[in-house]
């Protein structure tokens, strides 16, 4: 994994995020155009402000290293899993099973 890694996957989460870039950067103690340099480059972020920004936009650490492309949509779907109450995610996979069995006229 090389610092591209690291500079895509912040520019990606940062634009599908609600926040602002702005206002991520500001949460994070930068001046406002602190993301987008990391997205051009222009600067290096340490692993702590990695963490930070993944617990500001509530991605895990896991997600945002993942190598393995997920889509986004993928993501937020993990997330949202991990954060459910186990009857709600066995209910979840029920409906999902569902929807992959063949449609029938």
């Amino acid at each position: 994994m090389d610092k591209s890694f690291v500079q895509k996957r912040m520019m990606e989460y940062a634009k599908q995020s609600s926040k602002s870039m702005a206002e991520i950067s500001a949460k994070m103690g930068h001046r406002t155009n602190y993301i987008s340099g990391v997205g051009n480059g222009r600067f290096e972020p340490k692993l702590e402000e990695v963490l930070y920004f993944c617990e500001l936009l509530d991605i895990t650490p896991a997600d945002f290293f993942r190598e393995q492309e997920l889509t986004l949509d993928q993501q937020e779907l993990c997330a949202m899993v991990r954060k459910a109450k186990p009857s709600h995610v066995r209910l979840l996979i029920e409906v999902l099973k569902e929807l992959q069995k063949p449609f029938r006229k």
